[in-house]
């Protein structure tokens, strides 16, 4: 029994030498290979007026509730000429790759956003919530 214990305790004290353990530096770490991202190259139409949609001298921090997130525009046009026959708010279609996005309003703060949402949801939107973006400042 005495001979068993003794080599158990030989085993391991030299069973663990230095050069058996893992060290963090035994790891080479390489760079993440990322695929490139190739964004669709649109061309200007002349006939368009950019100018308006690119203005961003009146925006501030705000609230805007946001009613839908779909893939296809043509959802979303059509959800948006059904609630301009309802309520007053203005009404937003922003696109932030990869959907499109339909909110309502400018509100300067959370809880004015949120009692209008509540009208929202009356109308069907219960998947609606309130979102933290910039709005354009009332003329």
């Amino acid at each position: 029994m005495r001979r068993i214990i003794i080599l158990l305790l030989l085993s391991t004290i030299y069973g663990q030498v230095d050069s058996d353990f893992i060290s963090p530096g035994d790891f080479v770490d390489r760079k993440p290979t990322l695929p490139e991202v190739v964004l669709p190259n649109f061309v200007e139409d002349k006939d368009v007026d950019y100018s308006d949609m690119l203005n961003t001298g009146n925006l501030v921090q705000g609230y805007r509730i946001q009613v839908m997130i779909s893939e296809n525009q043509e959802d979303l046009v059509l959800a948006k000429q059904k609630l301009e026959s309802v309520i007053k708010e203005k009404i937003y279609i922003q696109f932030e790759l990869p959907n499109y996005k339909l909110r309502i309003g400018n509100f300067s703060s959370r809880k004015k956003a949120e009692l209008y949402r509540a009208k929202i949801v009356r109308l069907g939107y219960r998947s609606s919530w309130v979102i933290p973006t910039l709005i354009e400042l009332d003329s």
